[in-house]
């Protein structure tokens, strides 16, 4: 399998390298669009030991006491609507309804 990165101008893609291809061969393209990738942030210090106590419970209980104590979201971000939007631009099938949806 051959993996090259290439530009598109025009509506034609056009690889940064030469391909080791014959006139006319066909192949089967695999597009993947990198300028639409988030890259990941790294986790704050609260981040890294609220996942180190949540690890280590050894319990529900336990587990649930750390949830409890983490600290509440003062945003409004909405979960299902963030993954719906995800589902969407990769393409997945959305099974929630969207808002104001008639089912």
């Amino acid at each position: 399998m051959l993996s090259v990165t290439a530009v598109c101008e025009n509506g034609v893609l056009k690889p940064n390298e030469p391909l080791n291809l014959t006139e006319g061969q066909t192949v089967q393209l695999s597009v993947d669009d990198h300028a639409h990738r988030i890259p990941p942030r790294q986790p704050t210090a609260e981040e890294v030991e609220f996942d180190r106590r949540i690890r280590a419970a050894k319990s529900f209980d336990e587990m649930f006491a750390v949830m409890d104590a983490a600290p509440q979201s003062t945003d409004d971000f909405d979960v299902v609507k963030a993954i719906n939007e995800t589902r969407r631009l990769t393409g997945f099938r959305i099974p929630d309804p969207q808002e104001g949806a008639v089912p």
